[in-house]
């Protein structure tokens, strides 16, 4: 088994106080937290510098004499969490960046007469890890943005982003290695991603990566949501759909930060960490433990009070009821039957209550007072809203999934936002009709927010059947036999240029069974307009080692929408949400008309929305075409791919990394 080597790195507090951050050393003590409960004890070896401690000497020889010491195989952890900034080259070296501007991680003691460290220093010390034959992973927590947004900001939301640096360092106070390599003309530019390397980043280097208030403190958001992932997926999950676990927990908060991941060749499909871990089953186990019954999941697999488990395949249904959830566990009281006390019992996730998306209201009083009435008003009937909730602003980031709703133009209107005030819908005005109209919009917005972001109750199952688009050869009408899909990471497709007008790409999409047992699937289409459908692939079995054409094996066509222009810099993004059960189950709840749109067709006295899905994830509510589900503990999983169209030309094709769009899980 690999050994894995981490260096911790948080700052809070900077020898220049105007940089001072407060969730960094909170990061390094929940990454540290996360890896011990993770990693056998044997296999893990931690190093933190925190604060004072992580001056730029002080990071650059932890660097050298704790990760340098790894052996060829293992691994090989940087985890830094404070700000970020940029900053030009010496001229000596200009050429080392295309852009003139490099990344840097500021020290504790940086800009205090040290410089930062420069990104470009820290590749001649990833080098040096790597060309030892171990496995590098550095996670990096800070802002990449070439410019320190601050204005506008909400006060609970601050960037770890340091103004960027106007003069260049002298060349003599580099590492000399950066020096000797970019003054070698026979050698490489400095700075490339090296085989080997799995970068983690919280952001694109034009973003910002911020901390916020949490429960337990403030946080990277980053930091936060990767810890989440990290602590819920099993053993043999990958450094991607790690990322991808994340990614989807940030954007559930804020959409104008994108956690990337970096990797050459397969490297980001390896299991994190090089299967140095503790095994956890696939399946929950329920016993009789310290006078209760316990099962071993808990917050970090995503339990929540008032969770409901079976045990798998049980009828009738004999069910559990979560009472207490801890770290890695949960005590669950039986519900109408009596376990033996001697006896394990394997356990799947019948229903979990999810959380209504949390609303905030940045208004008047007397919006707030109209749109909360409104809302306690619009459920099923008459009643409150089951997919949303007003809380204060000073709550909204303890919730995994919210939004926000702001007052603008002077009070005349109102919208739906982010809570990076990204708008989610078009501003109304502020009277009756605007107020209907805002909460039907958050409504809307909510339950396709709730269901882009599932969790698999069964990360296994998740994994079993596999996802994937196969780009279609012009003029190729039928699935080839055994086409070559996309890799995941290169989920990003263009329009062709014909000479004469933009072409939309093709793709087959395809569902590859990777197990033995046939297993009932629907895929769902999640537009960027907060449309949801499964026109796809409605719901059929996939037999075992078998592969299924979605759309009736024709070729999909990957184009915008019919009122937006296609013309270079346009884009669209779709998630493709595959739903993986033991059973048959419909897709029926699950239909999403676009933002504002009526539904196509209604039926009256049919469930709104995914109401029903969502209230028993076990899929003992949902109904089936031809009657109601059984009552049967049933295991069951999701998968959310992100697939992104774009006409080429646009100011982000210069120097775009396909790995900035990965599966999320």
């Amino acid at each position: 088994m690999p050994k894995v080597h981490a260096l911790l790195v948080g700052i809070d507090t900077y020898r220049l106080p105007h940089l001072n951050l407060r969730g960094c050393v909170n990061d390094v003590e929940l990454a540290e937290r996360l890896l011990r409960a993770r990693i056998a004890p044997a296999d893990l070896v931690i190093e933190k510098r925190c604060d004072e401690q992580a001056t730029r000497a002080g990071i650059i020889e932890a660097f050298r004499g704790h990760l340098g010491s790894v052996g060829a195989d293992d691994i090989a952890l940087f985890w830094y969490c404070g700000h970020g900034s940029t900053g030009p080259l010496p001229e000596e070296i200009w050429y080392a960046e295309s852009a003139g501007m490099c990344q840097t991680m500021v020290c504790h003691d940086s800009r205090a007469g040290v410089p930062d460290l420069y990104d470009k220093e820290l590749a001649v010390l990833a080098h040096e890890v790597v060309s030892t034959g171990a496995t590098l992973v550095t996670i990096m927590d800070a802002c990449h943005s070439r410019s320190a947004m601050r204005d506008g900001l909400p006060a609970d939301l601050t960037p770890r982003s340091a103004p960027g640096l106007e003069t260049p360092p002298e060349l003599r106070d580099l590492l000399p290695e950066l020096v000797a390599d970019a003054t070698d003309p026979s050698g490489p530019v400095p700075g490339a991603q090296l085989p080997g390397h799995v970068a983690f980043s919280a952001c694109d280097e034009w973003q910002q990566a911020n901390e916020r208030p949490f429960p337990d403190g403030w946080h990277g958001v980053f930091t936060e949501a990767l810890g989440h992932a990290l602590a819920r997926l099993g053993h043999d999950a990958t450094y991607r759909q790690v990322l991808s676990y994340a990614r989807c927990r940030v954007e559930g908060r804020l959409l104008r930060q994108i956690p990337n991941l970096e990797a050459i060749g397969d490297l980001a499909d390896r299991e994190v960490f090089g299967g140095a871990l503790r095994p956890r089953a696939a399946r929950v186990t329920m016993q009789y433990l310290r006078d209760r019954w316990e099962v071993d999941a808990g917050a970090m697999h995503g339990v929540v009070t008032g969770s409901r488990f079976g045990v798998h395949r049980t009828a009738p249904l004999r069910e559990v009821h979560v009472a207490d959830v801890y770290a890695q566990r949960s005590v669950v009281d039986p519900i109408d039957w009596a376990p033996d006390e001697e006896q394990q019992y394997d356990m799947v996730l019948t229903d979990v209550p999810l959380p209504p998306v949390a609303v905030s209201i940045q208004a008047d009083p007397d919006v707030v007072r109209r749109l909360t009435g409104t809302v306690r008003t619009t459920g099923p009937g008459g009643g409150p809203s089951p997919h949303i909730r007003i809380v204060p602003t000073t709550d909204e980031s303890a919730s995994r999934l919210a939004i926000r709703v702001r007052q603008a133009d002077g009070g005349r209107t109102i919208q739906v936002t982010g809570l990076d005030d990204k708008p989610l819908a078009s501003p109304v005005p502020v009277d009756d009709r605007g107020i209907q109209q805002t909460v039907r919009d958050l409504d809307h917005i909510a339950r396709w927010l709730q269901v882009r972001n599932l969790e698999s109750a069964s990360p296994a199952l998740e994994e079993a059947i596999r996802l994937e688009l196969v780009p279609a050869l012009p003029g190729r009408q039928r699935p080839p036999r055994d086409g070559a899909p996309a890799p995941v990471k290169d989920l990003d497709f263009a329009y062709t240029w014909t000479g004469a007008a933009w072409e939309p790409p093709t793709v087959f999409v395809r569902l590859r069974n990777t197990t033995d047992r046939k297993l009932f699937c629907v895929l769902l289409d999640l537009t960027d307009r907060h449309r949801m459908h499964a026109d796809l692939f409605p719901g059929a079995y996939v037999a075992g080692r078998w592969t299924a054409e979605a759309g009736n094996g024709a070729a999909v066509t990957l184009a915008l929408p019919p009122d937006q222009p296609v013309e270079p810099g346009a884009s669209v993004t779709d998630w493709l949400v595959l739903l993986v059960a033991e059973e048959p189950f419909s897709s029926a709840p699950f239909a999403l008309p676009r933002l504002r749109e009526m539904p196509r067709s209604s039926t009256r006295g049919a469930r709104r929305g995914v109401t029903g899905v969502l209230d028993r994830l076990g899929l003992l509510a949902v109904e089936r075409d031809l009657g109601a589900a059984p009552h049967v503990a049933l295991d069951w999983a999701v998968k959310t791919v992100e697939v992104t169209t774009r006409v080429p030309g646009g100011p982000d094709d210069s120097g775009r990394n396909p790995c900035t769009q990965p599966v999320r899980g």
